[in-house]
């Protein structure tokens, strides 16, 4: 089972996420007001799911790869319909692809 840490979120852009990611083999983790790092700790995912619209999250991510390597961060956008991938032990590589249902789905799985 793949285990995905949600970061904080507008509550339309969350549900819609979660509404995707709810699908067999994929457990969501609140990160609840918490730091996502902190409750990366707690959590243990595999997956971190963060809002790349938030001003602070590209720093957020690369204090993630190299601190955590192994764990995929998918940062996905409200504004435009995009999401930037870190593929795990890349330290800080990405792609930015479409932000499809499906695409996203496929993303976080392992």
């Amino acid at each position: 089972m793949t285990r995905v840490l949600m970061g904080d979120f507008s509550a339309l852009h969350r549900l819609g996420l979660q509404d995707i990611l709810r699908s067999d083999g994929i457990e969501l983790v609140e990160a609840a007001d918490a730091d996502v790092v902190d409750r990366l700790v707690e959590a243990l995912p595999d997956v971190i799911v963060l809002d790349l619209d938030q001003h602070h999250v590209l720093d957020l991510v690369y204090r993630i790869v190299y601190q955590f390597p192994s764990v995929k961060v998918v940062a996905c956008s409200s504004a435009q319909p995009l999401m930037r991938i870190f593929p795990p032990l890349h330290y800080g590589e990405s792609y930015t692809t479409d932000l499809d249902p499906a695409l996203l789905a496929s993303a976080v799985q392992k």
